[in-house]
């Protein structure tokens, strides 16, 4: 095994919507950029360490949560048929190899000669029962990523069929987003995901959760070779403040997804390192579609131009974002650099005009502080940036729990959220931002296009130049229909006192190096 493959066995998927409903981070390229300050690092063991992140856990089914701290954990503990990279490409992680029908409405996937933490074998059997289970699951958080696959059938050990009910060519980047379990934990999974004991992973629980802590420790029958960290500690902490406050004084060795406000406290220090990752994804404002002013393609549009991006990014991100409009994030092989970021309020008053809102209208914004720390400053300035337009921003602050049942019952105008993709595959994002038949009801703002759904249906069934026109299509049909509005690309921030690359935030998952 090359040393990059030792360094990202540990990337694995956790969930698909979860990336959409909390505060885990990300945004433009898939890289990482760090600080000068960190330390060498000489590939021996490090005996524990202690990783801070401010998201609730949920739970450890990755159907149901919507938990970022859910995603990093699940990234150590359990490993899928193929791993993302830090630069948002795959590789064989339980699979040893792919075959695919030439219409790529199926595949064959042949296993690797791996072990769960038990010492079990772990076959194609599980591998089917772990993704039928989950596709069994009404309101699965995954199910942009299941509804993808038709079947999934174990013909032998160590090999499993898949058809898909149309051609599905970037398979393995969304199979990264699959871990899996063993057959006979998914007979009763309710129970299984209150302590899975039994993992596939680099880790494996030593104690479950308990005082907002949960203690891992490294796999002896991993497949792939030893962690960097022999055993990892994850600790809930909300407050920026008392993370930065913590890994300052040693108690906490790595803090992860923190407001840019705190990042800035300690950049260019000779102590920590801060660590700026990008993903596939993007800050933006969902707009309630189906019935108020936004029902208005005109006003969605007004919006968009009325919005002071670069003022958005300067005060909120500083030098550490760039202003997004379009769809496509920075980094995706699409992304379109031309797209206009400056407010323009002459535009924007233009579209108003034979709306309900040219003289004039009042919306409500929803926001939650626990699913983004700057979401009150953000808030504030859309608030005070549509009041230049004749747009009464009423603020409604609330808890975490009920922003996201506002979102599934429609019951807002405007929530700033975020949506991001595991890996450089245009499905994932798609199928929860834009589709309108897709789980999530295009990023919950009620948007359903034929044009656009067609639209996707290309990209999904083509690779190539052709892929690459298909979703040049989507854009120009994203700024005609203009759903909601993105304002920048999805950066996650973190602060670490651990050796440079030893743990890092990728994606929307996690990557633990291995041991040299």
């Amino acid at each position: 095994m090359t040393k990059k493959s030792r360094g990202l066995v540990a990337l694995v998927a956790a969930v698909a919507a979860a990336t959409v409903l909390a505060g885990c981070a990300g945004g433009g390229g898939g890289g990482v950029a760090a600080s000068p300050s960190a330390s060498e690092w000489d590939g021996a063991a490090i005996p524990s360490a202690v990783i801070s992140l401010a998201a609730q856990t949920a739970s450890f089914d990755p159907t149901a949560t919507v938990s970022a701290t859910d995603r990093a954990v699940s990234a150590l503990m359990n490993t899928s048929l193929f791993v993302v990279t830090a630069d948002g490409e795959t590789e064989p992680g339980l699979a040893e190899s792919v075959t695919y029908s030439d219409d790529f409405t199926s595949a064959t996937v042949t296993l690797r000669d791996a072990k769960f933490s038990d010492g079990s074998p772990i076959t194609a059997e599980d591998v089917a029962a772990t993704i039928n289970r989950h596709k069994a699951v009404e309101g699965s958080r995954i199910a942009s990523t299941t509804n993808r696959i038709s079947t999934v059938t174990a013909t032998d050990e160590s090999t499993v069929e898949f058809t898909f009910p149309s051609p599905y060519p970037s398979f393995e980047g969304q199979a990264g987003l699959l871990a899996i379990f063993p057959a006979s934990a998914m007979a009763d999974a309710d129970t299984y995901f209150q302590a899975p004991t039994v993992t596939s992973g680099q880790y494996t629980i030593e104690e479950g959760w308990a005082s907002s802590k949960l203690e891992l420790t490294a796999n002896p029958n991993f497949w792939g070779e030893a962690p960097a960290v022999e055993q990892v500690t994850f600790e809930i902490i909300p407050d920026g403040n008392s993370a930065l406050s913590q890994l300052q004084s040693g108690q906490v060795d790595f803090a992860g997804d923190l407001a840019p406000n705190f990042i800035t406290q300690v950049a260019g220090d000779a102590g920590p390192q801060v660590l700026m990752t990008d993903v596939y994804g993007f800050f933006d404002l969902r707009l309630q579609n189906t019935r108020g002013p936004f029902a208005d393609a005109d006003v969605r549009k007004a919006v968009n131009a009325a919005i002071d991006r670069e003022a958005i990014v300067s005060s909120i991100w500083g030098e550490y974002n760039t202003p997004q409009s379009g769809f496509w994030p920075a980094g995706t092989d699409a992304y379109d650099d031309s797209k206009p970021v400056a407010q323009d309020l002459d535009a924007a008053k233009e579209f108003l005009k034979g709306t309900e809102c040219e003289s004039g209208c009042t919306v409500d914004m929803v926001y939650s502080d626990q699913d983004f720390a700057f979401s009150g400053q953000l808030a504030l300035m859309v608030q005070q940036q549509l009041e230049e337009i004749g747009m009464t921003v009423e603020l409604e602050k609330v808890d975490g729990a009920t922003l996201v049942d506002r979102l599934f019952a429609a019951d807002y105008d405007i929530v700033p959220g975020a949506m991001a993709s595991a890996s450089n595959t245009p499905d994932q994002l798609m199928a929860n931002a834009l589709l309108g038949t897709g789980p999530l009801k295009s990023e919950f703002t009620g948007y359903n296009s034929e044009e656009m759904n067609q639209l996707i249906a290309q990209v999904n069934a083509t690779t190539g130049a052709e892929r690459l026109e298909a979703q040049a299509a989507v854009e120009e049909q994203f700024s005609e229909d203009q759903p909601f509005v993105t304002l920048a690309p999805w950066v996650r921030g973190s602060v670490s006192t651990l050796p440079d690359g030893v743990f890092t935030l990728v994606q929307s998952m996690a990557r633990m190096e291995s041991q040299n």
